[in-house]
């Protein structure tokens, strides 16, 4: 007696199944083989229908031989390495036939999570990943979010629809737009039906969000003359949020006290929700026809870009 001494089947998708042949060959002249049992060592590994051979028991004439189906249908991701032992009345009984096949996952991501900058309110941030069906079925798809902040991440575009076709790719765009002061975070599972390890989760973090803006970033006062010994310039702060925001600002630099924070601006030491309002810095010079600078810094809670250095010039007369 023979038989095929090893199958191979490569990559399955965990919960599919592929089915392998093995041929057993009556080599004697004389009696006919009788195959009592084919038993394999892993419950992942069993006997199908495609056969030749028929149920077991099975008888083989002299010279002959036919084929019987195993099928391999992973349970888990990994190697799944077994054997098939056939029981029969040859003086050689039993034989064994190697069996190996890897589970490997039903739909796979190029990306695991997802990492948005520092975004400002009411803008938005995008990034994209890829997926995979590795299945040799179509799959439904569908997307969902849940976590800390769900509803400020959205999906936006992307090739993949509500169907995935068997072995293709197709790309998911996911949109952030924030809505809270700091960072924010939430998951992304992306489940395909069949599969029994579905939903595919993806974790998806943000640096902390922007909620406000400070500009122009330079006041530039030009050259004064002794009719206009002093000048007055503004810079906006806008709250982007729907937050009240604490506001300071300082003056630091070569000509630091040439340089005031006066009462004409609006701002306060809060800045209202989705609201704007100035500061204005008066340059009175003291260095003759001399170029001076300073820095003012503005500070704006909760801001991750504070402080905001505004850089001030001006010459006098």
């Amino acid at each position: 007696m023979s038989v095929t001494a090893s199958l191979a089947f490569g990559n399955v998708a965990v919960g599919q199944n592929l089915t392998r042949t093995v041929t057993v060959y009556n080599t004697g002249a004389t009696h006919p083989l009788v195959v009592s049992s084919a038993i394999p060592s892993d419950s992942e590994y069993a006997l199908s229908g495609t056969s030749t051979c028929g149920a077991i028991p099975i008888t083989i004439a002299p010279k002959t031989n036919c084929t019987m189906g195993v099928s391999f249908t992973p349970d888990a991701v990994g190697a799944r390495p077994a054997s098939l032992t056939l029981s029969d009345n040859a003086t050689t009984s039993p034989q064994h036939v190697t069996l190996t096949g890897t589970g490997i996952a039903g739909l796979t991501t190029t990306k695991s999570s997802l990492l948005f900058g520092d975004v400002k309110f009411g803008a938005k941030g995008t990034e994209a990943f890829s997926v995979t069906n590795h299945q040799s079925q179509p799959v439904a798809l569908n997307e969902s979010f849940s976590g800390a902040n769900p509803s400020d991440f959205s999906v936006s575009g992307g090739t993949c629809g509500t169907t995935l076709d068997a072995l293709t790719s197709c790309s998911i765009i996911v949109s952030f737009s924030p809505s809270v002061l700091g960072t924010e975070s939430a998951t992304l599972s992306v489940a395909d039906s069949p599969d029994p390890l579905s939903p595919n989760p993806v974790a998806i973090t943000t640096g902390p969000t922007i909620p406000a803006t400070v500009l122009p970033a330079t006041l530039a006062y030009g050259s004064l003359t002794t009719k206009v010994p002093s000048k007055t310039l503004k810079t906006t702060v806008t709250n982007l949020s729907g937050f009240a925001l604490p506001l300071s600002e300082s003056i630091s630099g070569t000509n630091a006290t040439d340089f005031s924070v006066t009462g004409s601006g609006t701002c306060g030491p809060m800045v209202s929700p989705n609201s704007s309002c100035t500061i204005a810095v008066t340059f009175t010079p003291t260095a003759g026809g001399s170029s001076e600078s300073a820095i003012m810094a503005v500070t704006v809670g909760n801001d991750p870009t504070s402080p905001h250095n505004i850089t001030l010039t001006g010459t006098g007369p």
